[in-house]
């Protein structure tokens, strides 16, 4: 490549390339040049703290170009490095530099796997996948090298064979046991239980793998704090007094939740809250339930252009010290909110939150609104279990007796998990989805076996459960424990 005339053509990238991410400390640019395409990473020169930064660690560009050269001297795939550019500038705001040559086509792997999920395919090649990440990620280990940011996002796919991405996180004295378990959460969605514990085997510092994932949990708690506050996944609302946090996107969406897929902007909810207020005022929606603890109520919205079915919740203090214990606890519909966000960023199925909204006087809440997806389906009590076929109606059961194994492995208990709060979602690829609605009942103890005993007595009132059923609700409960198919409930 002439340096002459990819000078040219860097001095006209915002018209010759595309902008592919912005995240304000580093933008990357995709360029092609006599006939490549090309990648160029750019570290625009901050404030104060960058300069701190930078005077101890140096240029950041630079930094990235010497840890990918550190790569290929260790045969680990990964995008060439061509070019460091010290004091570059684009659109007069000026930093430093660094061009890769781009590996096309190619796909992130995290990319390709929630699409074939989004699809319901399986994962095609999936022990050879399994196998090809084991090997890179040995073969950093080899190089004596380590990677800060080791995750699915991180891993290009091209051609059958994976590339190791983000140069800028990759750092000497090899792998530490956060990288192992930076990639372990990374892939818990989609890998088995042996995948996870293949890898634990080669990768791993010996010993028993652990039943949970410490760098998860830091993550998740993470992710939590922000459930509240404006940032790319939720927003803030103030309309005609109202005050609330609703959903506004995630990154990788989930088959069987609609609302998921959607990109949900302040704008809709300006338009659609005044709305439904007066519909829910008016009484023109569909009453599922009014008691004295509060009304349900179902209907229709419009997000992201798209029409919505959605269950609105209002609850109603029907005893006194309703207003005192709510103080320091928030209000029923932002613990639901909460709760349902515990659930959702553990992978765990349920309707998917997409508002809470409550009116304040001197401070506190008079009234609030949750509003949530609504699961299409009946519910577990009422389905038509025998209109499924033997084997989608097995994997019903098992995969609900899987739900109430994780929620207890995760630090949970479920003390509301009666048949009529679970959606039976069905999905000819797929088969049948259990989803868990009202969570109210989820609360963060160690209570072993307290969910599946209360779904196994409330399915009893079901006139075409059968012990076969039971078998395979307590099988996906607990996979290696033995049960007689003949006596009831395992």
């Amino acid at each position: 490549m002439s340096s002459v005339d990819l000078e040219t053509t860097l001095r006209d990238l915002p018209r010759l390339g595309t902008l592919v991410k912005d995240r304000g400390y580093r933008q990357v640019w995709r360029f092609v040049h006599n006939d490549r395409a090309y990648y160029l990473k750019f570290y625009p020169k901050g404030g104060p703290r960058d300069r701190f930064r930078r005077f101890f660690r140096g240029s950041p560009a630079l930094r990235e170009f010497s840890r990918l050269q550190a790569l290929q001297k260790a045969n680990i795939p990964a995008p060439r490095a061509v070019a460091a550019l010290m004091g570059f500038a684009i659109n007069d705001r000026r930093g430093d530099a660094v061009v890769l040559e781009a590996i096309e086509p190619s796909i992130q792997l995290d990319q390709l796997l929630s699409n074939l999920e989004l699809r319901g395919e399986p994962i095609p090649d999936h022990l050879y996948l399994a196998s090809q990440i084991r090997a890179l990620v040995q073969q950093l280990a080899k190089g004596k090298l380590g990677h800060e940011d080791l995750h699915l996002g991180n891993l290009l796919l091209h051609q059958n064979n994976l590339y190791l991405l983000d140069g800028y996180a990759v750092r000497s004295g090899g792998l530490q046991l956060r990288d192992l378990l930076m990639l372990g959460h990374s892939v818990r969605r989609y890998a088995t239980l042996t995948d996870l514990q293949r890898g634990w085997d080669t990768l791993g510092p010996g010993g028993r793998m652990p039943l949970r994932n410490p760098h998860s949990d830091f993550l998740w708690k993470r992710f939590l704090q922000g459930i509240t506050k404006e940032n790319r996944y939720f927003g803030r609302l103030n309309i005609d007094g109202w005050t609330g946090v609703y959903y506004k996107h995630t990154k990788y969406p989930h088959r069987w939740s609609a609302a998921s897929k959607l990109e949900v902007t302040a704008a809709d909810w300006q338009r659609e809250w005044p709305l439904l207020l007066q519909r829910i005022e008016s009484d023109q929606l569909e009453v599922i339930k009014r008691s004295r603890s509060g009304e349900v109520f179902a209907g229709e919205i419009v997000l992201n252009g798209r029409p919505l079915q959605v269950i609105v919740k209002r609850p109603r203090r029907r005893y006194w010290y309703r207003y005192i214990n709510e103080i320091g606890r928030g209000s029923r519909p932002r613990r639901a909110w909460r709760k349902a966000w515990n659930l959702l960023v553990r992978g765990l199925p349920t309707a998917w939150p997409l508002l809470v909204m409550e009116r304040r006087s001197l401070g506190y809440v008079t009234d609030a609104i949750f509003i949530c997806e609504r699961v299409p389906g009946a519910t577990l009590a009422h389905a038509d279990l025998d209109a499924l076929p033997d084997e989608k109606r097995d994997r019903l059961f098992h995969r609900t007796g899987k739900i109430l194994r994780e929620i207890e492995r995760l630090g949970f208990s479920h003390f509301d998990a009666k048949a009529s709060n679970w959606i039976v979602k069905l999905d000819e690829k797929t088969g049948p989805q259990p989803v868990m609605v009202d969570v109210d009942g989820i609360r963060r103890r160690q209570w072993v076996a307290l969910g599946i005993e209360r779904l196994l007595r409330s399915m009893r009132e079901h006139e075409e459960y059968t012990p076969g059923d039971s078998l395979a609700l307590c099988q996906g409960y607990a996979p290696f424990a033995k049960f007689e198919r003949e006596g009831g409930e395992g």
